[in-house]
């Protein structure tokens, strides 16, 4: 489908996200041939991160690669995640947003890493050829096994686009507990489900996400009612029609200290 894209991560990011927090998913679609340059603008990038985070103006900061993304047009080739502890801090982030003062401190920080001509050329260069913002909020995860996220850590992500008003309901009470099953058998590490609460004009029409920790599960290995397959069958394939799905797979390539 045109333009559309189960840490919030924890989110899953992992526990990064907890109910109230609420994060802002950037998934960018790259210039061509730009992907060090890329790599490069987040390594500057990453000390700021580290030191707002440090002064308490946000939770954590995160940047997967996309491994296996959804067919679409300008699919994505990065997500990035900037976690904050409720709504009210993420707002007044934005609103208090200053580029300029922003760049000076990177400057700083950079010092005796990155001369001041490179981060100027790296940071005007034309590399995000798109960006599709969504505020998201969990409504729910499991609990976290496995320790914590580390780099090279994988993760499936979900974006949805609700269909019925009953959604939300299925997803709680039949898909949720089918997760819960695969984690208790160690396949996967957690699971969480978000609300999109908003996005930018070049977002696409997508109300839900969910995501996945170190996924290894096969759907298949569980039934939502084992005592009743056919009816089992029946009201997951009911609750599939209640959303549209695009799934992709990421790897996690940098995280805030």
């Amino acid at each position: 489908m045109k333009k559309i894209i189960l840490c919030f991560l924890t989110l899953t990011i992992v526990n990064f996200i907890t109910a109230q927090q609420v994060a802002v998913a950037d998934f960018i679609h790259l210039e061509e041939g730009v992907d060090s340059d890329y790599n490069t603008l987040e390594k500057i990038w990453r000390p700021f991160h580290n030191s707002e985070i440090k002064a308490g103006k946000k939770m954590f900061w995160a940047v997967w690669k996309i491994d296996n993304g959804p067919e679409m047009e300008k699919a994505p080739d990065y997500v990035v995640f900037n976690i904050f502890k409720d709504e009210n801090q993420q707002k007044s982030y934005m609103k208090n947003w200053d580029g300029d003062t922003s760049r000076k401190k990177i400057e700083s920080l950079n010092r005796g890493k990155y001369s001041k001509s490179t981060i100027k050329n790296i940071m005007n260069k034309k590399i995000k050829n798109e960006v599709r913002s969504y505020t998201i909020k969990i409504l729910h995860q499991t609990v976290m096994t496995g320790g914590e996220a580390k780099i090279g850590d994988k993760i499936s992500m979900g974006a949805m686009r609700e269909k019925s008003d009953d959604y939300e309901e299925f997803e709680m009470n039949v898909f949720l507990p089918m997760w819960e099953k695969q984690l208790l058998n160690g396949k996967i590490s957690q699971w969480s489900f978000a609300k999109v609460i908003d996005k930018n004009e070049a977002a696409n029409d997508v109300t839900h996400m969910t995501f996945i920790f170190r996924n290894k599960a096969n759907p298949r290995d569980v039934m939502f009612m084992p005592n009743n397959e056919w009816l089992s069958n029946k009201i997951v394939e009911q609750g599939l029609t209640t959303r549209e799905f695009w799934p992709s797979e990421a790897t996690l390539v940098y995280m805030s200290n």
